[in-house]
């Protein structure tokens, strides 16, 4: 079932955002933009949004937009992270990279178009949603994206490598790299229901939360997992220093760190009850595909 939500999900962003990227003026950048943003991936954050939104009764369809908004600034993240002066990592998603598939100067440009088509998602005017509420997903999904989320976390990954760091240190790099745009994804649909600040802060927390687990997952594959489970190179954290919890504590301590967060979140999300269930079963396969 689990699978089968995934697969919808992706589906119908997939879908949504083809339509959205073929209505768009041509250009040279659109054929690297579809190719970094359609092609392949679980679209996982797209399914963390449907599922919040069942919490509140929300149905996909008014949510296709955040969906797609959230793809286009994952995408862009993953194309640039790809890059020689980044990661330098030649494939992603079982196919070539971005920049190996075109060139490095090609890629730069269309991870740029896709960061500024994320904001234009939103404020579409065919997006029926009040204006304020537009204002709102795009000062946070800019909060979630720049310094002081995606790039600055992208930022400390790289200025950590080969040093000696805290715990704290790197759960504050990982909470920005991938929990900041996790956190965007709970949030938004909470500003579509119309909570309150204490509620939306609790949304954004818990988002930051399933973030960090996926973070965690994602390094677990790295540690021990294959090239084709990933779908890139594997064992390159150790090899380049990366600061992660299993080099900092050992992959023993790293899992109960891990699924003592995971019972964390489904704490909060049973209380919603079977609302939740797509939610809660999205989380377990985060940490499942590794543990």
């Amino acid at each position: 079932m689990t699978k089968t939500f995934l697969d919808n999900n992706a589906k119908k962003t997939d879908i949504f955002l083809k339509k959205y990227l073929n209505q768009q003026v041509n250009s040279s950048l659109m054929a690297p933009m579809k190719y970094g943003s359609l092609s392949g991936g679980k679209k996982i954050r797209s399914s963390i949004i449907v599922g919040v939104g069942k919490l509140f009764n929300i149905k996909s369809k008014k949510l296709l937009n955040i969906c797609a908004a959230v793809e286009c600034i994952h995408s862009y993240s993953l194309i640039h992270d790809d890059l020689p002066c980044m990661d330098n990592d030649k494939m992603r998603r079982g196919k070539m990279a971005t920049h190996v598939k075109f060139s490095e100067s090609t890629a730069i440009l269309a991870g740029n178009s896709l960061l500024t088509l994320a904001f234009e998602v939103i404020v579409d005017k065919n997006y029926k949603i009040e204006n304020k509420s537009k204002v709102d997903l795009v000062k946070a999904l800019a909060l979630c994206s720049g310094h002081t989320g995606i790039a600055g976390g992208q930022y400390l990954d790289l200025n950590l490598e080969k040093k000696k760091n805290f715990f704290l240190d790197i759960l504050d790099m990982q909470k920005k790299k991938t929990g900041k745009l996790f956190n965007f994804c709970c949030f938004a649909v909470g500003i579509i229901a119309k909570k309150n600040i204490k509620e939306l802060k609790s949304l954004s927390k818990l988002g930051e939360d399933i973030g960090l687990l996926f973070q965690l997952a994602d390094d677990v594959i790295d540690f021990k997992g294959t090239k084709k489970l990933a779908g890139k190179s594997t064992k390159k954290d150790q090899k380049k220093g990366k600061s992660t919890l299993i080099n900092l504590i050992g992959y023993e301590k790293a899992q109960s760190f891990a699924l003592q967060l995971k019972k964390n979140i489904l704490s909060k999300l049973k209380k919603h009850g079977k609302k939740a269930n797509d939610l809660i079963n999205t989380v377990h396969f985060i940490l499942e595909r590794n543990f």
